[in-house]
């Protein structure tokens, strides 16, 4: 099951914390199939943007339009994007395949569709023979990994990736 690209669109948005203004008036559009890096120094506001469009923050002021509908107060889940955090958000008691697994039994997958899309996604980024190991037993490169076939198990319509992500590739770790 594959959802359908979207449209991004932010207007206005700003976040303050307190007297602090995190993001003061960012306004941008993203069409479908296209591709957004956002640059700047730590403490830019880059993250917290981020998690604005992911729906884990909420902006203080502006609009947020998904496919031209108003979500800025929409919950993460209801925008079902994919997410890797900057610090992976591995959850350290689950295995690699129990971690992937997470958000296909959020939505209520079969479990013959689980153990599929485990695979795919394990062979995808390179973790064949760690399926079993916790996060704990796996190098920062690998952990990373596992955030992404996590992220990417579902077939999000967006991925947001915050921090750079290293070359991934089979073998390595």
């Amino acid at each position: 099951m594959r959802i359908s690209p979207v449209a991004i669109e932010t207007v206005s948005i700003g976040k303050d914390v307190g007297d602090f203004t995190a993001l003061e008036d960012i306004s941008m559009k993203v069409e479908v199939g296209e591709f957004l890096s956002f640059l700047g120094p730590s403490g830019s506001g880059k993250t917290t943007l981020l998690m604005i469009l992911a729906g884990f923050e909420k902006a203080t002021r502006g609009s947020l339009l998904i496919d031209g509908f108003d979500r800025t107060r929409s919950a993460a889940e209801t925008r079902g994007f994919g997410m890797v955090f900057q610090g992976y958000a591995l959850f350290p008691h689950l295995t690699v395949a129990q971690n992937i697994a997470f958000p296909l039994k959020v939505q209520k997958r079969s479990a013959t569709e689980i153990r599929k899309r485990i695979g795919e996604m394990i062979d995808l980024v390179g973790l064949s023979g760690h399926a079993h190991k916790k996060p704990s037993g796996l190098s920062s490169g690998q952990q990373q990994r596992v955030a992404l076939a996590r992220a990417l198990a579902y077939d999000p319509p967006v991925l947001l990736l915050d921090g750079p992500l290293f070359p991934i590739s089979q073998g390595t770790s």
